[in-house]
């Protein structure tokens, strides 16, 4: 079903259903069902786990300690301090927050070798 199609129905339909035609008009409806996550009050800084921010040494590692010690904890924050990290991907879990604090720059390694192996992706019905 296109857009174009939706909006149509949508249009059609929303008067009958007592819903406002424009989304808009839901904003504050839905802004009230939003709930902001609760991490546990546990640092995990990335420095402790061997990461070294002078934007060249690969941080990838450490990263992934950080982030698995947080997650085994029961969750927490993964803490990066000042200075720029290199890193390749990063794959949080459950119940991390990973967060870059002032003066901070996680710096993503151009190397495409690290982001092997490539993970089946659609967008917009165009598949990769």
């Amino acid at each position: 079903m296109s857009l174009a199609r939706r909006r149509f129905l949508g249009t059609l339909a929303a008067p009958l259903l007592g819903v406002p035609s424009d989304p808009w008009q839901r904003m504050a409806e839905i802004l009230e069902r939003i709930q902001l996550p609760k991490f546990p009050d546990r640092q995990f800084p990335v420095s402790k786990f061997g990461a070294v921010p002078d934007g060249k040494t690969d941080c990838t590692v450490a990263f992934q300690k950080a982030i698995a010690a947080c997650a085994a904890a029961g969750g927490g924050v993964v803490a990066v301090g000042a200075g720029v990290f290199l890193t390749g991907p990063i794959h949080l879990k459950s119940n991390v927050n990973l967060r870059a604090g002032q003066g901070a720059t996680v710096k993503f390694s151009p190397d495409p070798a690290q982001y092997l192996p490539l993970v089946f992706t659609r967008w917009e019905a165009w598949s990769a």
